[in-house]
């Protein structure tokens, strides 16, 4: 992940937390999705992805953990 994507991801996932309570859910698990797309993400745990991509494995959980589902 490079930093612009980063950049792109974060403000993404900042706009999704300023805007309607109604969409919120629903758009971080896009956003996740999108994540996981685009990277590769293995679908269960895997310490040495999360070693090689601790940005994209914090804004991962940080997305995650933002759900109320």
């Amino acid at each position: 992940m490079t930093v612009g994507e980063m950049l792109q991801y974060t403000n993404r996932f900042k706009e999704i937390m300023n805007g309607p309570n109604s969409l919120r859910d629903s758009r971080l698990v896009i956003l996740m999705s999108d994540l996981e797309q685009a990277y590769n993400i293995p679908t269960l745990r895997d310490q040495e992805f999360e070693k090689q991509n601790p940005y994209l494995m914090q804004l991962y959980r940080t997305v995650s953990e933002a759900r109320s589902i």
